[in-house]
């Protein structure tokens, strides 16, 4: 049996009608957590100066590491697979990119590059079932290819929308936070604004590409980084998975990976402070008052990736993902409209409207695909 938080599920191919009905709402409910808290850990940290990012990464980690152990001991402790610990790696490398990425070619373009360069990796991933995962079944495949395009055309609308800051306009775009990356590139973003650094879009040709191909190389890490848990998920030798025999009896529950998954975000991160501090000859920028917040912020995110845990073992990649990444972008978009005010002006409001319209198209697709 699978179980979610103590709430017990028979394999997939065993179950009832109503217990295929009631996993499907727990999935959708793993992914509203996703759109909850990705769209909104970036409030708590919105007014705090993050410096270069690399000492926020740390402490947003940090808490990231604590709930994935409290996950850890109400799951019951089960058994540590290092392999998983490769998926928080890729996430955490793919993070620190982010900050290079929005020097060279701004917030705006490279958010929705590597937001749908992960949208585009995850979804191919379990719709042709590659690196020897399983194809995700789906009843209307072509209704959840057109819900795939929709969703690229939500991410490509809001490029165009424009954020101003309260204390002087700020002529650079914004996507809102639209995946597990949020927090660190909106405070990367302010910190850049603070530092003066221009993106006047004359930077040199060669540039502008390094920072599109760090874009995409990020997305594709953020893309693969729940592979390695699904992989043993999917090769335990149980429940007619294939059979890879160091993972013979491995759980087929999402979560009893979360805990090894965060392990491998907090290593990689520290590592990239130690080194951060050698090149900075052992003077990083750092700030106590930033230690709560990214704190709080990295507990926030952690919540919405057992979400997206969660509706990727129950959903698949081909309805969790395209569902996960433009979903927080609605969340953190209302957040500037109403709580920060950023986002101003008829001309916004028509494109935060088609942006909207669009995602909710891709949803309904979506979730029809799936039957």
């Amino acid at each position: 049996d699978t179980f979610v938080f103590g709430y017990s599920l028979p394999p997939a191919p065993s179950r009832s009608l109503k217990e295929k009905m009631a996993a499907a709402i727990l999935g959708y409910i793993g992914v509203l957590m996703s759109m909850l808290f990705f769209g909104s850990n970036f409030v708590v940290v919105k007014k705090f100066d993050s410096g270069d990012g690399v000492f926020f990464q740390l402490f947003m980690c940090m808490g990231i590491w604590t709930v994935g152990l409290i996950v850890q001991l109400i799951q019951g402790s089960p058994k540590f697979y290092p392999f998983s610990m490769l998926g928080g790696a890729l996430w955490a490398i793919g993070n620190v990119l982010c900050v290079y990425i929005i020097q060279q070619i701004g917030m705006g373009l490279g958010l929705v590059i590597w937001g749908s360069t992960a949208l585009m990796v995850g979804w191919a991933t379990g719709f042709f079932g590659l690196f020897d995962l399983e194809k995700d079944e789906l009843k209307m495949v072509w209704l959840n290819i057109l819900g795939l395009c929709f969703a690229l055309c939500s991410l490509g609308t809001s490029f165009f929308v424009r954020v101003t800051p309260d204390k002087q306009p700020i002529d650079d775009f914004i996507q809102l936070p639209s995946g597990p990356d949020d927090a660190m590139e909106a405070k990367a973003a302010d910190s850049i604004q603070n530092q003066d650094i221009e993106n006047d879009g004359a930077e040199e040709p060669k540039f502008q590409f390094k920072g599109i191909a760090a874009a995409i190389c990020a997305g594709f890490l953020f893309g693969n980084n729940f592979d390695p848990p699904t992989y043993i998920q999917q090769h335990n030798c149980s429940d007619g998975n294939k059979c890879v025999e160091q993972y013979r009896g491995a759980s087929s529950e999402p979560l009893d990976y979360v805990f090894a998954h965060f392990c491998g975000i907090i290593l990689m991160s520290m590592t990239v402070f130690l080194v951060y501090s050698m090149i900075m000859k052992n003077k990083p920028w750092v700030s106590s008052e930033l230690c709560a917040p990214a704190f709080l912020s990295g507990c926030m995110w952690a919540l919405g990736q057992v979400g997206w845990f969660i509706a990727n073992g129950i959903l698949g990649y081909t309805v969790a993902f395209p569902l996960a990444v433009i979903g927080p972008g609605l969340v953190g978009s209302l957040w500037s409209v109403f709580f920060f005010k950023e986002i101003r002006g008829t001309r916004n409001y028509l494109l935060l409207v088609a942006v909207f319209t669009l995602s909710i198209i891709c949803a309904i697709c979506i979730v029809l695909s799936r039957g």
